[in-house]
């Protein structure tokens, strides 16, 4: 048994915080085939939660895996198709996934939404992704989901945050854009808006 296959099932069978950890780089690295093969399908057994690591592993397997569970578990309120849907996007650049992912959201539970915000802020910024995260500003009703949208919204703006003035100015647009005033908000955009987005 080579190091790594020990290593890496020493970190499968942890438990608690240490196992929401995920798994060290290393573990990867010296497999032997029959190794890769019996790590394989313990992290396909482990989706959704490890489609960060299937991938490095063997990326045209891990792909044909990836969007065979994501049709399983799409529409599913605790599903978890946003983590394979933001690594099939990584890993190969289809956004169809994108796509999937901004569709799924009203599916997810509210305790899920901040996290699928923030996995579609690992996709690539486009007119998709900024207008899912304004939508989800002037409709959305969690407030961590919204505080999320902002953040992401203000940086595919690049509106900045180093000096005084500009933390100031950050801070009154992040503060405005999570207004109950619709019409406060829309003005934020306005302001926003006139900046490029990345």
């Amino acid at each position: 048994m080579s190091l790594a296959f020990e290593k890496f099932l020493m970190q499968h069978n942890m438990t608690g915080r240490e196992k929401a950890d995920g798994y060290s780089p290393d573990v990867f690295i010296g497999l032997e085939e029959k190794e890769k093969e019996s790590v394989l399908k313990l992290l396909t057994n482990e989706l959704p939660w490890s489609a960060e690591w299937l991938f490095p592993l063997d990326p045209q397997r891990a792909l044909a895996i990836a969007k065979e569970k994501e049709k399983e578990l799409r529409g599913r309120s605790f599903g978890g198709a946003y983590l394979l849907q933001k690594a099939i996007v990584k890993y190969s650049g289809d956004m169809l996934y994108q796509e999937h992912m901004i569709e799924d959201y009203p599916s997810y539970d509210e305790s899920q939404k901040a996290r699928v915000v923030d996995a579609i802020n690992c996709t690539p910024t486009n007119a998709a992704t900024t207008a899912f995260f304004k939508r989800v500003i002037l409709t959305e009703t969690d407030s961590d989901a919204v505080a999320s949208a902002c953040i992401h919204y203000l940086d595919a703006f690049k509106i900045p945050s180093i000096t005084d003035i500009e933390k100031r100015t950050y801070d009154r647009l992040f503060s405005e854009l999570r207004s109950a005033d619709t019409r406060i908000k829309l003005k934020a955009f306005s302001e926003i808006e006139k900046r490029q987005p990345t």
